[in-house]
């Protein structure tokens, strides 16, 4: 099953082994319910073990998370770099995509292809896709629907209306 980026471990947090996470997911609520499993990985993503969420609560960008099998700082502190994954889901509502998803798209425009997704950047004004044109060269498409007009991740295509000047 594919899994999803929840964020990467800075450090323990308290003596009980609670770690401070730096979120990679803009779901932590959803994602760190407690009894929740997610996954603990090394840096080549290859996973250790299994973890289940005891408690979590967030202060902006920074998880704090516990889980019923780290027990010490210690234990926590050993895990530093790790990265936490999820399995994913289609627990998604309607117009709400996983980045991943989206990173796999034909841009789209007129009819045309124009392009790739290559990667999906969050910025404070909005979510945007930054594409790599057919020609090589990489531009930005804010991820609103002044510029989205319909999103087809069955056929891999999103279809987009240009402004002139964005190319």
């Amino acid at each position: 099953m594919e899994k999803l980026l929840l964020g990467y471990i800075i450090s323990s947090f308290s003596l009980d082994g609670t770690i401070k996470v730096l979120s990679k997911t803009n779901m932590s609520s959803k994602r760190y319910v407690k009894g929740n499993k997610v996954y603990l990985a090394d840096k080549n993503e290859n996973i250790i073990k299994e973890l289940t969420v005891s408690s979590f609560r967030n202060a902006g960008e920074i998880d704090f998370v516990k889980f019923d099998e780290i027990l010490t700082k210690e234990e926590a502190d050993s895990y530093k770099s790790y990265s936490l994954l999820i399995n994913k889901t289609n627990d998604l509502e309607n117009g709400y995509y996983y980045f991943s998803d989206l990173e796999k798209c034909n841009v789209i425009s007129n009819g045309k292809v124009i392009g790739k997704v290559i990667k999906v950047e969050e910025f404070p004004a909005q979510i945007t896709l930054r594409v790599k044109s057919n020609e090589g060269n990489e531009f930005f498409i804010p991820f609103i629907k002044e510029f989205i007009k319909n999103v087809s991740l069955e056929n891999q295509e999103i279809d987009v209306v240009l402004w002139e000047g964005m190319l």
